[in-house]
């Protein structure tokens, strides 16, 4: 099966940010499952040489040319063009496909729009796949984010890995991994850390916008394997009456490709978008820290967590912030019923939550078994 995946190569399109989390992660799981030939067409790199008239021109031109069976998409905003996405779905032999991964906000503003083009569609968000069913979007399955099993994976199976940094967490020499927060620094994140911080909790976090700033994929990775506890938040970063009011200009204003333009025309649709800011989502740290074999202490969130691991048994939830002290102060005194919570959930996530599994399920609805 021959594969063409087009997405973002760095995050938000910008290379100082690092390469971005759908090309590590989606694509990096793609291109080594077994039967698949899989090649990436990066069109933020693309765009910047020759811009988007170009970009888009050669996607199809790429997809035509080599007869790929399959095109992967991972869309990010309008710099691919609706009409290169019908091209290719209906005059060509390729089927399509895209992954929308922010459905609980831009189902009603982007989504629903663009679905109709592809042979299939994804959504994480249980809600909005109903709301395609009652549109009449039929071309649509639900999945969930999940983990690539090629790099997170338990620390000490990493070839690479300095050997002497896994003798010094054996005697104690990595202090600062008790109870730990990787991600960006936005919405509630903060107060939750500095208030297990003063209740005395060595509570550290790393990513943009804290003072310890984003951390390496190596770094990230012992973090997940040899932190205590490891918080995960599924807030969005529009989180809480303040970004929801500051949300608001979006009922009057839109940006498409750096320009402001007006948006009278689709309020009802732009309120629908900013009331989906404040839901409670599933983030890949709930698949990332398990396949690393650490502990997971998680937020709960508004799609059912439980349908994915059993809590108290593969992970933890936390419902507030004196339930996160309590359950904090609790399993940093229980390492023997901490380590079986760890081992449970790395052993669920490679049952069931890879995206070599998520994939396949993907496969069998375009017909590719």
């Amino acid at each position: 099966m021959r594969v063409l995946f087009c997405s973002l190569k760095h995050e938000y399109g910008d290379p100082q940010r690092g390469l971005s989390f759908e090309y590590v992660n989606l694509f990096g799981s793609l291109a080594k499952m077994q039967g698949v030939e899989a090649d990436h067409f990066a069109f933020d790199e693309v765009m910047s040489q020759v811009g988007r008239d170009e970009m888009n021109r050669r996607l199809i031109r790429e997809a035509e040319e080599k007869s790929y069976d399959l095109l992967f998409c991972f869309l990010f905003t309008d710099e691919i063009k609706k009409e290169t996405i019908a091209h290719i779905t209906q005059k060509t032999k390729t089927k399509t496909f895209n992954w929308f991964g922010d459905d609980h906000w831009r189902f009603w503003v982007y989504s629903k729009d663009w679905a109709p083009l592809f042979t299939l569609v994804s959504t994480t968000d249980s809600q909005a796949y109903e709301a395609y069913k009652r549109l009449g979007i039929n071309n649509v399955v639900k999945t969930q984010w999940a983990a690539n099993r090629h790099l997170y994976k338990p620390i000490e199976q990493l070839q690479d890995y300095k050997i002497e940094r896994l003798q010094d967490y054996k005697t104690g020499g990595l202090k600062d991994l008790d109870v730990t927060f990787v991600g960006q620094n936005y919405g509630i994140r903060e107060a939750y850390v500095k208030f297990l911080q003063k209740q005395g909790f060595p509570a550290k976090a790393f990513g943009w916008g804290w003072p310890s700033g984003p951390v390496s994929e190596e770094r990230k990775l012992e973090i997940f394997s040899f932190s205590k506890i490891n918080l995960n938040f599924t807030e969005t970063p529009d989180y809480g009456l303040k970004q929801k009011l500051r949300l608001l200009a979006r009922l009057f204003v839109k940006k498409e490709l750096g320009k402001i333009r007006p948006n009278f025309g689709r309020l009802a649709d732009s309120w629908r978008s900013i009331a989906g800011t404040q839901k409670r989502t599933i983030k890949g740290r709930n698949f990332e820290v398990p396949a690393c074999g650490g502990f997971l202490l998680t937020g709960d969130s508004d799609e059912n967590l439980e349908e994915y691991y059993e809590d108290g048994k593969e992970i933890v939830i936390f419902r507030s912030k004196e339930d996160l002290l309590e359950k904090c102060r609790y399993y940093l005194g229980h390492e023997e019923e901490r380590a079986a919570i760890a081992q449970a959930g790395l052993e669920r996530t490679l049952r069931d939550h890879t995206y070599e599994i998520r994939f396949r399920e993907i496969f069998k609805f375009l017909k590719y078994d």
